[in-house]
C-alpha cells in the first residue's frame, strides 16, 4: 500500500508544483529547480503506480516504450526542424530513454538483484540478504513472458537459482537444484537420494537462529556435496522429512509417489526438482512439485550484503 500510496502522491505533486511555478513566472523548464522537480514527479509517481497495479518488469517495458517514443519524436524533429517536439514533462521522459533503456538492457539479460525473503535457504542465505542473480546463465529470455529465445546454459544439480513459484508467479523463489530432468529423487527421513546413491552428509555441528515469526530456533547442521559443489544444510531434531499435511494438500502429484517414509519422484522433460538448505523449514518442490524451465529467472552468483546490517559483503557464491 505505500508503493500505491507514494506513487498516488507524486502524481498530484507534480502538476501542483508546475502550476505554482508557472504562477511564480517560472517559465525555464531546464533551470528552474520547482518546474524540474514538478515535471520528475509527473513521470515517477505514474511509474510507481504501474508497479503497483502491474510488475516491475512490465512497467520497465511500459516506461521504455514510452520514453522511445518521445526520443524519438525528438530526433526527427530535430533533424527536419531543427529544434525539439517535446516540452514538459514530455520532454523530461525523452531525455530519461538512454537510462531506462540501459535499465532493462541489465535486468533482463544481464544481473538482476533480489532480496531473499525468508529462512528457508539458511545456513547459506539468510533472510535480507541481498544476492545478485546471472541472468544469462540459463539463456536471453523474452521480458516478462520470460519465454527462451536463444539458450546459454541450464541448471545443474547443487546450483542455487530464482525463479518464479510455480503456484504464483508474481512472487520469486530462491532454493538449490537437487534434481535434473530425468532425475530420480527420494527424500524421506535419513536424507536425499539421487538416482540410487544417497546424498552424502557429514555433521557439522549446530546451528542457532530467528525464525520468520520471530522465534529462536536450534537444528543441526551438515556439510552435504552434490556433484562439484559443497554446501551446508540444516535438519531440526525431531522432525520428519516434510509436514504430511500440507503435502497431501498442496502437492499436485504429478510424477511422484508418497508416503509417510518419505517421497519419491522422476524430473519430467523441461523441469527441476528444489529445496530449500534448511530442510525443516522450507515451501520447495516437496510440496508443489516441479519448476519449469520457462520460471527460471537466473543463477545466483554473489551475495552484496544485508537489508538489516553489515552481515557480510562480496560473498561469491559460485
Amino acid at each position: 500500500m505505500s508503493l500505491f500510496l507514494s506513487g498516488l502522491a507524486l502524481t498530484a505533486a507534480g502538476p501542483a508544483m508546475v502550476a505554482y511555478g508557472r504562477r511564480r513566472g517560472e517559465t525555464d523548464e531546464v533551470n528552474s529547480r520547482l518546474l524540474s522537480l514538478g515535471y520528475s514527479c509527473a513521470i515517477f509517481g505514474p511509474f510507481l503506480l504501474l508497479v503497483y497495479v502491474a510488475t516491475l518488469p512490465s512497467a520497465l517495458l511500459v516506461a521504455a516504450a514510452v520514453s522511445g517514443l518521445l526520443w524519438g519524436a525528438d530526433w526527427l524533429a530535430k533533424r527536419t526542424r531543427g529544434r525539439r517536439w517535446t516540452s514538459g514533462a514530455a520532454r523530461y521522459g525523452s531525455d530519461a530513454f538512454l537510462m531506462v533503456l540501459g535499465v532493462c538492457v541489465v535486468r533482463f539479460f544481464v544481473v538482476e538483484p533480489f532480496v531473499v525473503p525468508s529462512s528457508s535457504m539458511r545456513p547459506t542465505l539468510s533472510v535480507g540478504d541481498v544476492i545478485i542473480v546471472d541472468k544469462f546463465s540459463y539463456g536471453i529470455r523474452l521480458p516478462v513472458l520470460n519465454l527462451p529465445l536463444i539458450p546459454t546454459g541450464q541448471p545443474a544439480r547443487g546450483q542455487m537459482i530464482v525463479f518464479e513459484y510455480p503456484p504464483d508467479r508474481s512472487r520469486a523463489f530462491v532454493k538449490r537444484v537437487i534434481g535434473i530432468p530425468g532425475d530420480t529423487v527420494r527424500v524421506d527421513d535419513s536424507g536425499i537420494e539421487i538416482n540410487g546413491e544417497r546424498l552424502p552428509q557429514a555433521p557439522a555441528g549446530s546451528y542457532t537462529y530467528t525464525s520468520d515469526a520471530g522465534h529462536p530456533v536450534a537444528a543441526d547442521q551438515f556439510v552435504e556435496r552434490l556433484g562439484s559443489t559443497s554446501y551446508q544444510s540444516l535438519h531440526r531434531p525431531g522432525t520428519p522429512w516434510a509436514d504430511l499435511a500440507a503435502v497431501e494438500a498442496l502437492h499436485p502429484k504429478n510424477g511422484c509417489a508418497f508416503g509417510r517414509a518419505g517421497m519419491q519422484c522422476i524430473v519430467p522433460a523441461g523441469h527441476y526438482f528444489v529445496i530449500g538448505d534448511n530442510r525443516s523449514d522450507s515451501l520447495d518442490g516437496r510440496y508443489w512439485g516441479f519448476v519449469p524451465d520457462s520460471h527460471l529467472l537466473g543463477r545466483v552468483d554473489a551475495v552484496l550484503g544485508n537489508t538489516s546490517g553489515p552481515r557480510y559483503t562480496g560473498v561469491w557464491l559460485r
